[in-house]
């Protein structure tokens, strides 16, 4: 799950297209903190919140779809002129990548998965779930990377402004077309 097109993989490509691989690395390292925070928390019992209140499940969709969507028009409007590719624009940080991880439906989505069908019951539920987050971490770590370096790839074709924008558009198109992911 870790590398298949979602909205933290489509937001790796626009960075690493339009800030290279050094400046998306506190992106990357985000992913991961604010992953495994989601992880540790549905081992300790969070999933059992939203079985409680199902109305928290409502609250994170509209939350996710939200931001989503003003992730998706700050994307599809940031400036491409070299002049604002200094210091006005900047990728994301390691604080808002990690707690973009709390409504990322496909985060939420890796970790039950990974809670549900990799642990086990009693004495050794512990044992296998941290070691169920050291792998996904191992996993997660490259496949960021890789869509970073693809993104960083597009960027060098991307010499003119109307590509920038094109490109960025696209991106903003394509996290949009995660929503149906949250809605449905």
């Amino acid at each position: 799950m870790t590398m298949t097109p979602g909205p933290n993989n489509v937001l790796l490509a626009q960075s690493g297209a339009n800030f290279g691989v050094r400046r998306t690395l506190r992106h990357i390292v985000g992913i991961r903190l604010g992953t495994t925070s989601l992880h540790l928390a549905m081992l300790a019992g969070l999933g059992a919140l939203f079985e409680g209140i199902p109305a928290l499940h409502q609250v994170l969709k509209l939350v996710a779809v939200t931001y989503l969507v003003w992730l998706a028009y700050s994307i599809g409007t940031a400036p491409v002129s070299q002049v604002a590719a200094g210091d006005a624009r900047q990728p994301l940080g390691v604080v808002e990548a990690a707690m973009f991880q709390w409504i990322n439906p496909k985060s939420w989505l890796a970790v039950m998965t990974l809670c549900s069908a990799f642990t086990l019951s009693g004495d050794g539920y512990w044992q296998s779930a941290v070691l169920m987050v050291l792998v996904f971490n191992l996993v997660g770590f490259p496949a960021s990377f890789t869509w970073v370096l693809l993104g960083q790839a597009i960027g060098r074709f991307l010499g003119s402004h109307n590509r920038k924008r094109a490109f960025n558009l696209s991106m903003a198109v394509l996290l949009l077309a995660t929503l149906p992911m949250i809605i449905v």
